[in-house]
């Protein structure tokens, strides 16, 4: 069947991507933000629960009473703190040591531009499609957490997210079926030891010798206990200890993250790391605490059958040779909240131009992107819908979830 999708307005998205950009807002206090989301939809006459699902949440809803088939869309909201340094650019951030450096003011352009597209063709659509405007993803508590904490995803079948990058060139889709993003957790490890004259070592415990002695066996750990065919990045990006030449440190603290593509690799490599430390700590004899961020942020899976999906509907508005494989990253992606509760897909829409300047990585001061790949984003979310909005055979559901009643 042939289905007329309605016409996208490019320059609209593009109006509101930049005034996203100018106004960036951390975590959950998007209050400016969630309010142009609102007023976008208010306008187009597109139904919304605002604060339902935390604060500066908003949930927009296609076809309400449509209840045999739910598609999920989600985009993240949130900016990040750094100074952006985009000096020629008229929408640089107006907010101080906050900018949009990751793409999430894309992402939510591109879901109010998919929203309003598909509540112009609503009569054409057989299923339910809601679109979720999620904050702190950058931070926690997880936005994505958080919501399906309040049971966004009781009647939701699938969800599927954007994520652009400046790696592959303008419209350039990717995507795999299977591993796209790595669990992730934060730790502090804490050693105490005892103060001396550096003339006198024998008489106290240097804290700093014990935290260095761990970070050396970090590197051992990595190199040497993980399979090279996994990916286990463990880090101390940032270790403090002693303030002056004449004593030895008394205290040592390491900060730092692991990140693995697979969830029991990430459960080997926090047992590993807290027996390391508590090894180490008792040999030199200092005090010792580890302490992490929360649970480990869960790593995120495609469907594959989803992916099959994904790919036909990608490949009609781009071409094959456009739509590519997505290598597995070692960044984390709040999105898999979500795919724990339900299937789902991530895929990669690329905005590299050099010549426009848009080729700096994600969290970079001198991020921008391509904005003439906003229109392919919708098309790519509306073709989806209409490919898929009686269901998708194969999909199989992640293990502890239960089916929609």
């Amino acid at each position: 069947m042939d289905y007329t999708i309605a016409p996208i307005d490019q320059q609209e998205l593009v109006n509101i991507r930049r005034e996203l950009h100018m106004y960036p807002e951390l975590r959950w206090d998007l209050d400016r933000t969630a309010a142009l989301v609102r007023r976008e939809l208010d306008a187009a006459g597109i139904a919304y629960e605002a604060d339902a699902y935390g604060r500066n949440t908003i949930v927009a809803t296609i076809n309400p009473e449509k209840t045999d088939f739910t598609i999920g869309i989600r985009a993240d909201m949130d900016a990040l703190p750094i100074p952006e340094n985009n000096h020629d650019k008229p929408y640089r951030s107006r907010n101080d040591g906050v900018m949009h450096a990751c793409g999430h003011d894309a992402h939510t352009a591109m879901l109010i531009g998919t929203a309003k597209a598909l509540h112009a063709i609503r009569d054409q659509l057989s299923c339910r499609v809601k679109l979720l405007f999620q904050p702190c993803e950058e931070s926690r508590p997880s936005g994505a957490r958080t919501m399906c904490e309040h049971g966004v995803m009781k009647d939701i079948d699938c969800i599927i997210m954007c994520h652009v990058n400046c790696v592959d060139e303008t419209h350039v889709i990717s995507s795999n079926p299977g591993v796209t993003n790595s669990s992730s957790v934060a730790f502090t490890v804490t050693l105490g030891g005892k103060s001396v004259h550096v003339a006198s070592p024998h008489a106290g415990i240097d804290a700093l010798a014990a935290g260095v002695k761990i970070y050396n066996g970090i590197q051992m750990l990595v190199s040497r206990e993980v399979d090279p065919f996994d990916t286990c990045v463990m880090s101390v990006t940032c270790m403090q200890a002693g303030e002056t030449v004449a004593a030895n440190a008394d205290k040592c603290v390491m900060k730092g993250s692991i990140r693995c593509l697979h969830d029991k690799t990430m459960a080997w490599a926090r047992a590993r790391l807290e027996e390391l430390v508590r090894l180490t700590a008792e040999q030199s004899r200092t005090t010792w605490s580890l302490e992490w961020s929360g649970e480990p942020l869960p790593s995120a899976h495609n469907d594959p059958a989803m992916y099959e999906a994904f790919a036909a509907s990608a490949r009609k508005v781009v071409g094959n040779k456009k739509v590519i494989v997505l290598a597995p990253s070692p960044g984390a992606e709040d999105f898999a909240y979500y795919e724990k509760e339900r299937p789902g897909l991530l895929f990669g829409l690329g905005m590299r131009n050099e010549a426009k300047g848009c080729c700096h990585p994600a969290h970079n001061k001198d991020w921008d992107i391509d904005e003439d790949a906003l229109e392919t984003g919708v098309k790519v979310f509306v073709q989806f819908v209409l490919d898929n909005m009686n269901g998708i055979d194969g999909m199989l559901m992640p293990e502890g979830a239960e089916e929609n009643g």
